[in-house]
């Protein structure tokens, strides 16, 4: 088979130039990878084809992809689709493998890309921001065992499960990884690395001597004190946690609740790692108020980086109405976005909060000071410029 990564319509700078795990995932010994991120397509028309409409992050990456997936599609008619979208969507010629059939692969393909065309997220390397090279992503684990409204994660795993590689097969890949490439720069794309801590545990002691830059996804109140400090010295230097709303009524309204938001903040702190925060404008309940009390949360947190989406009714999660069909609006980061509508603002009024909350949380000059003091100048003339 040829496996075909479609390119992202994403072109800013800061932004990770992920290898298509997916694609390494499900090739065979004698199949070939055209990344379409790092290449230009080469094929002929005898070979079998099949487009891989899939991200590193999977829920908020798959549908901005179908446009190219489409316009490639056309251009070989004979290619078959896969991926989250596509089996949302009914348009899939194949399923990916289960979550169970995936946790029995050793390991990802890797000697079928090029790994020298990866970069890492700039906040990622913030400590080292010249350095967003030797970059590669893997997963530990499949599934989520959660369902937020807005999230279509499930639609992969058909349903509420997860299943876990062995920690030792994680830790000779890795291994591989930095043997063959000089990895130093690792994401987990675990939906939650957090969930069981004897997994988090185990592979963090097999990996700890090889002084990785990692960061991983985690959720208020799945992590204790003595996860975060086996995970800092295990090279996780960056958690992301997904804290949507600092509205409670919002939360609710899309089936999100969790713990105590400020104490999960404080020990992972106190462990040395650094947070990377998500956040949602425009859930359904959202009101110009409530998006400002969840400004307001995001600097009181004083997270190192913060991720500010648009809420998006991506098909196969519970918000997709089944309306929209141009996938060019559902790029978070694309000059066509539409996001949905809350019962109480617009689109537009939903993007330019969004905006200018980017603008106003990247240039107070606490965050601005905060940033030196934790990763020095470079990094902060670095956000200053991403700003401009």
């Amino acid at each position: 088979m040829l496996l075909v990564n479609p390119k992202s319509t994403n072109t800013m700078p800061t932004r990770a130039i992920e290898p298509p795990i997916w694609c390494a995932l499900i090739a065979k010994e004698n199949d070939r990878i055209i990344d379409m991120e790092v290449t230009d397509m080469n094929f002929s028309s005898s070979d079998d084809v099949v487009i891989v409409v899939m991200g590193s992050n999977p829920s908020a990456s798959s549908t901005p992809k179908m446009p190219e997936a489409l316009r490639i599609k056309q251009m070989i008619p004979h290619a078959k689709l896969t991926g989250l979208h596509p089996m949302a969507t009914g348009e899939a010629d194949i399923d990916l493998p289960t979550a169970e059939e995936l946790v029995k692969i050793k390991r990802a393909r890797w000697e079928l890309l090029d790994m020298t065309k990866y970069k890492a997220h700039n906040w990622h390397c913030l400590k080292d921001i010249e350095h967003r090279d030797k970059y590669a992503v893997l997963y530990t684990s499949y599934g989520c065992p959660y369902d937020c409204d807005f999230c279509n994660i499930h639609t992969i795993y058909k349903g509420r499960k997860v299943c876990y590689r062995k920690p030792i097969d994680v830790a000779e890949e890795i291994d591989y990884l930095v043997r063959n490439y000089g990895i130093r720069n690792l994401k987990l794309c675990d939906e939650l690395f957090t969930l069981n801590p004897k997994h988090v545990s185990d592979i963090c002691n097999l990996i700890k001597g090889y002084k990785l830059n990692i960061w991983a996804y985690a959720r208020v109140g799945s992590v204790t004190t003595k996860m975060l400090y086996e995970m800092k010295l295990a090279g996780i230097n960056w958690l992301a946690y997904g804290f949507e709303s600092g509205n409670a009524d919002v939360l609710k309204g899309v089936s999100k609740k969790y713990g105590d938001i400020f104490e999960t903040v404080k020990i992972t702190k106190d462990a040395g790692i650094n947070i990377m925060g998500n956040f949602i404008f425009g859930l359904p309940e959202d009101t110009m108020d409530t998006m400002e009390e969840t400004f307001q949360l995001a600097q009181a947190l004083e997270c190192e980086y913060v991720n500010f989406y648009c809420a998006m009714a991506y098909p196969g999660s519970k918000l997709y109405d089944q309306q929209d069909h141009n996938w060019k609006h559902y790029d978070q980061y694309s000059p066509y976005i539409k996001p949905m509508n809350s019962k109480y603002l617009s689109q537009r009024q939903v993007v330019d909060f969004r905006t200018t909350a980017f603008q106003r949380y990247f240039t107070d000059k606490k965050y601005l000071n905060m940033v030196r003091s934790k990763f020095g100048m470079k990094a902060k003339h670095h956000i200053i410029d991403m700003v401009s």
